[in-house]
């Protein structure tokens, strides 16, 4: 897998909006203090996402272009 900083972002995000899509789904049922922490601990892991993918950016600029860079998959939150 080639790396490509902007493609990685956009699967971060995509992963984020979804999981609180989810969570909105939710609202109704689950009261509004559990509600914020879960999106509170849901942007962590966003933000947590992001310098890793900056970490491997800076990386893989060190090493050189053509190096190949992968990230780990983060675990469903749900």
């Amino acid at each position: 897998m080639e790396f490509i900083k902007n493609e990685l972002i956009d699967e971060v995000l995509t992963r984020y909006f979804a999981t609180f899509q989810i969570t909105l789904d939710t609202c109704d049922f689950v009261p509004e203090k559990y509600g914020r922490k879960i999106h509170a601990f849901i942007f962590k892991n966003m933000k947590k996402k992001f310098r890793e993918v900056n970490r491997a950016y800076k990386k893989q600029k060190r090493k050189g272009i053509g190096e190949a860079v992968s990230l780990r998959a983060s675990p469903p939150v749900a």
